[in-house]
């Protein structure tokens, strides 16, 4: 990282949620014919990363395994990751903590890199590898090691005794990485790490930093590494943007996908008091440089941001602003935050930090004390915080609606309030819908009541058709349409999204909204079906116009019905409010309900074999296939 640059990003002007011309549309729309380009088992386009040819929205945070020196608990954290919803985890390593001399190194013990890659692919989690050689993260010399500083060559230029000594540190580590990519090596070895990063945040400025980015794409390459390799800008400035000619390369990269980062929405100040000044940045289909159709700089590759705001640093003197930043970038910022940047076709998406831990020994840089916590969704003593609990939700509806991955806009619909904006994407594969919807500007703080206006794939729509949505103070829905879920035919909700499963030829599904709101979910059938509320308060009535059952019923605590007939399998809805919706974690083949965090959940014969941990004592609920007679903790 680099943080020089954070003022600048948040003094510049910044969209705030501007609906596209319908020439933007049209030219995202064409842009969809961007060649596919492939490397091995990972793919992408100018909408999104595909892996084995699926399109995947790649939702990450970044952990650093040199900021908690002890490998048996590596696994902790990666599993706390993978149960907040992430599916992927960037690592950055550090040149010096490896190198205590010139040609030593140790990747042994508490350095062995390959025990945290192989834990990440056991856990189910992809990885997003960032090697260096210059990493900043507040670090000593940005990564460098000590001995660094008695070879004459400038630092990332292509001066020949700075290059031999990197070239060591890339041998070493390019090696271990690619044994562990998705694409197998020479030996029939793979793992989990899809995407390779040379360098962080080095500006475009010299011919030398030019020869020298060649130098280290060349480098990743005869060293086997197979995957797309990308650089992260310091903003959205275009450097190193893949080139297409090689007189691109006097301007561009040598690079196959353009990612840039980003620490938008106010910070905390050193009296530990949080600010917010801007509204979440449209860095993609709905901001300037939308109408080129492209969600970045890079208008034929996919939107990445390599590091996203998930917390911010604790400075010297600043008394205590971990806290302060947990809540400044809390559940409010993200569902705001990280939605905006969903909708404008930002699929990638990696935050700093997802556990901070601590700088030991002589690691920290002197801008930063010996804690690393970060204010991130792990705490440094490995507790999950609140905000843990909205990115498991959010997690939770991209795992359960693959059409996410790839949408574009959609076309503008009417928001009865002029104080709420509703982005509309599309899946052109499926025309499946999401909408975020927020204030204008999306940092607005008013109360206020809306219907939206829609063409949905099942008709036109006001929603919701009974009391209206309701958007208080500093907030966003993630809100889908159109979609199939299960074999459920799912046409609208104002309820968010958080599970599904298939079990026993039956389908499940979990949505939530806040505390005292009322909620509206449409399903359609063919036929009238039979409706059964088995816990809690829901209405429903069935349009046999348009074969709509439509489901009103308030977000107070937890409601089910189950439904039966109507020309579809049976469908058990679980209707919660939030923090009702956070007791629930969706493992293996099954829904649990209850512990603090269920780690995993695996069938063994008749028996749910769950890990987890406890803070209190609590109910243990399990929706699980009928084969399960019983469970373990």
């Amino acid at each position: 990282m680099h943080k020089a640059a954070i003022a600048a990003l948040l003094a510049a002007p910044i969209a705030t949620g501007a609906m596209p011309a319908p020439a933007q549309v049209a030219q995202a729309t064409a842009n969809l014919q961007a060649p596919v380009q492939r490397f091995g088992r990972v793919s992408f386009d100018a909408r999104s990363l595909m892996i084995d040819d699926t399109r995947r929205i790649i939702w990450s945070s970044e952990f650093h395994p040199f900021r908690l020196p002890s490998p048996d608990l590596w696994r902790d954290v990666l599993q706390k990751m993978k149960a907040s919803g992430f599916n992927t985890v960037a690592l950055y390593f550090d040149w010096g903590y490896h190198s205590p001399k010139q040609g030593v190194y140790d990747f042994t013990g508490i350095r062995d890199v390959e025990r945290v890659l192989t834990m990440a692919e056991e856990e189910g989690l992809w990885v997003i590898t960032r090697a260096g050689p210059y990493v900043n993260a507040e670090l000593s010399r940005g990564g460098f090691p000590g001995w660094l500083v008695n070879q004459r060559g400038r630092a990332r230029t292509d001066e020949p005794a700075y290059l031999a000594a990197a070239d060591e540190w890339l041998t070493q580590v390019n090696a271990i990485i690619a044994r562990h990519q998705v694409n197998p090596d020479a030996q029939g070895r793979r793992g989990s790490v899809i995407l390779h990063q040379i360098e962080n945040e080095l500006a475009l400025t010299t011919p030398a930093q030019a020869r020298y980015m060649d130098h280290l794409f060349a480098k990743a390459r005869a060293d086997g590494i197979t995957v797309p390799i990308f650089h992260n800008d310091q903003g959205r400035n275009g450097y190193w943007t893949p080139a297409t000619s090689p007189v691109d390369k006097v301007v561009k990269g040598p690079v196959d996908l353009y990612a840039f980062d980003g620490y938008p929405g106010g910070t905390c100040t050193v009296q530990g008091h949080p600010t917010r000044s801007v509204a979440a940045p449209d860095w993609g289909y709905y901001g300037p440089g939308g109408a080129k159709g492209g969600a970045s700089a890079s208008p034929n590759t996919p939107g990445f941001l390599a590091e996203f705001g998930g917390g911010w640093f604790d400075y010297w003197g600043s008394n205590g602003g971990y806290e302060c930043n947990a809540v400044q970038r809390g559940k409010q910022f993200q569902r705001v935050f990280y939605g905006t940047n969903l909708a404008n076709g930002i699929g990638i998406q990696s935050f700093y930090m997802g556990y901070g831990g601590t700088s030991w020994g002589w690691l920290p840089a002197p801008v930063v004390f010996t804690s690393y916590d970060y204010g991130a969704a792990i705490s440094e003593a490995r507790e999950l915080r609140p905000k843990a609990e909205e990115l498991k939700q959010l997690g939770g509806l991209i795992a359960t609606v693959p059409d996410l991955a790839g949408m574009v806009p959609a076309g503008a619909v009417t928001v009865s309030s002029p104080n709420v904006q509703a982005y509309h994407n599309r899946n052109p594969e499926t025309d499946a819908r999401f909408l975020m919807v927020t204030h204008k500007p999306s940092n607005g703080q008013t109360d206020d009541r809306f219907t939206i206006t829609a063409d949905l794939p099942d008709g036109r729509y006001i929603f919701p058709a009974g009391a209206p949505m309701r958007l208080n103070g500093f907030d966003a829905k993630w809100l889908v349409a159109g979609v199939n879920v299960g074999r459920q035919r799912l046409v609208y909700s104002t309820s968010e999204l958080q599970a599904a499963l298939t079990m026993d030829g039956a389908d499940l599904m979990l949505l939530y909204g806040r505390a005292g709101e009322q909620g509206e979910t449409v399903l359609r059938y063919s036929t009238a079906p039979q409706v059964r509320v088995l816990e809690g308060t829901v209405s429903s009535r069935f349009d046999a116009t348009r074969g709509d059952l439509l489901l009103d019923y308030p977000h107070d605590g937890r409601a089910i019905v189950r439904i039966d007939g109507g020309g579809r399998p049976p469908l058990s809805l679980i209707l919660t409010d939030e923090a009702e919706a956070v007791r629930y974690w969706r493992q293996g083949p099954a829904l649990v309900r209850g512990p603090a965090l269920v780690r995993s959940a695996e069938a063994r014969g008749n028996r749910l074999v769950l890990t987890g941990d406890t803070r209190e004592a609590t109910p243990l609920e399990i929706w699980a296939p009928a084969a399960i007679r019983s469970a373990s903790w």
